[in-house]
């Protein structure tokens, strides 16, 4: 699973660096529509958001706050792993969340009925998959958190699937009993994200691909 020195020319570089910010942006969306259903958000931000209740601060500086804490610790443990998306997701998500998730709450008043809430979270999962496919086609690497997995499963030699399962329970439990966000929403992110992306990929690398100015592979 290592993807060890991303590759990217010079000329291309600024074409990508927009792609992959679009993306993080478009993945943050998806997350505040997730917050705002108040029916649970996906897994490492069950987490992010039981650090957020425990120290009193938003789901975006805690998001940014636990990026820069694990690229400390991969930055020691091995730096080959940290690349350009590494550093953009320590912003491009978490604060877009909030944003979101605050003009939601302007644009909608008061107690939303449950069956606006689990469209709203269908929304999002679909905005956050599409933003995800995004930022893969930029092919920059991945954010701090998936390095968690990516790194375990390289140093131990072991499944990465299995790797990521153990990290999203992982996120999801202590999450949980810090405080953080559970509930059918988190259910359908930890299983339909994949599928999601996968079916939403074709359609978002064709517009990547105007950005990017390379044919579809």
């Amino acid at each position: 699973m290592r993807r060890k020195g991303v590759k990217f020319n010079t000329k291309g570089l600024v074409r990508k660096l927009i792609v992959a910010m679009a993306g993080l942006v478009i993945c943050g969306i998806g997350v505040g529509i997730f917050l705002y259903s108040g029916l649970g958000v996906d897994p490492a931000s069950v987490f992010e958001l039981g650090i957020g209740n425990v120290f009193h601060i938003s789901y975006g500086t805690s998001a940014a706050a636990i990026n820069v804490v694990i690229l400390a610790v991969v930055f020691f443990l091995d730096k080959s792993y940290i690349n350009i998306a590494s550093i953009l997701a320590i912003f491009g998500i978490g604060y877009t969340a909030d944003f979101a998730n605050f003009i939601l709450r302007i644009i909608f008043k008061g107690e939303q009925h449950i069956a606006v809430r689990l469209v709203m979270i269908i929304i999002g999962l679909l905005i956050m998959s599409a933003g995800i496919a995004a930022y893969i086609r930029a092919d920059l690497g991945v954010g701090a958190i998936d390095l968690v997995s990516e790194i375990i499963s390289d140093k131990l030699n072991i499944s990465y699937r299995g790797v990521r399962v153990s990290a999203d329970v992982t996120f999801v439990v202590v999450g949980f009993l810090l405080g953080g966000s559970v509930g059918i929403g988190t259910v359908l992110a930890a299983f339909m994200t994949g599928p999601s992306v996968q079916f939403l990929r074709p359609y978002v690398h064709k517009a990547a691909d105007l950005v990017l100015k390379r044919e579809e592979t």
